[in-house]
Parts: structure tokens; C-alpha cells; sequence
């Protein structure tokens, strides 16, 4: 029944499509006709430059956006990513003798009551920074060993987002980003509050 009715339609829009072409044939035969009567009655024109024809559109080249990234660039970013987990391990292993040796130094401090207030007060600031470093980098390092998972399933260098490639400046700058730099920057407004 519906294929009738597809038909039907067909046979419509192809009937009024030859119906417009014979009407335009017949404008186009009687103004044909009516073009040397009138060029009789006129003065002969000096004949009209030829247009020059019109070069070919050029071809638009379309940016087929890859969705992964190839085999020697995976190779290559994971090796960045274990130089960096190595020099964060490394930078990890600094901050906590740097916490363990303020802690011998506070504790002989307090067997001496030679240290003034300041020193003191400064010794844990520096302790705080320390900690401060300490939590940030291994933010980071969680996000290497992040990015080295998604290495091996196939899907390291797609924004998290909006499934585009991340940029190759950007994953040069930061191995571990899992946000492109639009969705970044969506994500940091929608954090300030703007």
C-alpha cells in the first residue's frame, strides 16, 4: 500500500518537472522566433566580447579528522609518559627525605629550646610545601598512569569530552591531558564561574 503511494508521488514530481522544461522550450522557441524579426527592425551592433569562461571551482580540500592516533605516535608518547612518571617518582623520593629530615630537625629542636619561634614557625611552612608539592605531584603521576592505561586500550589522545584528537602541541606539552584545548577551556570557565 505505501509503495503505491511512494509511486504516486514519483510520478507527480517527474510529470511537473518535464511540464516546467517543455514550457521553458516554448518561451525559449518563440522568443527564438521574435529575436530576428526585431533584430531587422534595429541597427546593426558591434558583436559583444566573448565571456571569457569561468575556471573550474577549485576543489575544496576536507580535513578527515582521525579519531586515533597511529601506532609510532602511541610508541612515542608512552615513552614520554614513562620518562615523566620516572622524574616524578624521582621528584617524590626528594620531597620525602625533605619531610623526613624536617622531622629530625623539629624533633632536636624541641630537645633544645635554642630555636626561636620564627625558625620554628618556618620550619613548618617549609613542611607544608613539601606536602603541597608531594599531593600535587602525585596528582600527576595518577594521571600518567591514567594516560598509559588508555595507551594500551586504543583510546590515549581522544578528548574525554568530545571524542576529537587532542592536539599534538598539546599532548607534547602536557603527555597526560585527557581534555582537547576547547573542552579545557570550557571545563576551566565552568569552574571559575563564568
Amino acid at each position: 500500500m505505501a509503495i503505491k503511494k511512494i509511486a504516486k508521488k514519483i510520478v507527480k514530481k517527474i510529470t511537473k518537472k518535464t511540464a516546467k522544461k517543455s514550457a521553458a522550450k516554448r518561451s525559449g522557441k518563440a522568443a527564438a522566433k521574435a529575436a530576428p524579426k526585431a533584430a531587422a527592425k534595429r541597427p546593426a551592433k558591434k558583436a559583444a566580447p566573448k565571456p571569457v569562461p569561468a575556471r573550474p571551482a577549485q576543489v575544496k580540500k576536507v580535513e578527515i579528522k582521525r579519531k586515533r592516533l597511529g601506532k609510532k605516535e602511541l610508541e612515542h608518547y608512552r615513552q614520554r609518559l614513562l620518562v615523566e612518571r620516572e622524574r616524578i617518582l624521582r621528584e617524590l623520593g626528594r620531597i620525602t627525605e625533605a619531610i623526613n629530615e624536617s622531622a629530625e630537625e623539629q624533633e632536636a629542636a624541641k630537645q633544645s629550646y635554642s630555636n626561636h619561634l620564627a625558625d620554628i614557625g618556618t620550619d613548618y611552612m617549609e613542611k607544608e610545601k613539601n606536602y603541597y608539592y608531594a599531593d600535587q605531584e602525585g596528582q600527576y603521576l595518577k594521571a600518567i598512569e591514567t594516560a598509559l592505561k588508555r595507551i594500551e586500550s586504543g583510546e590515549y589522545g581522544q578528548c574525554m569530552e568530545c571524542s576529537d584528537l587532542i592536539s599534538d602541541k598539546r599532548l607534547e606539552a602536557v603527555p597526560a591531558a585527557e581534555l582537547c584545548i576547547a573542552c579545557k577551556d570550557k571545563k576551566e570557565k565552568l569552574e571559575r564561574g563564568r
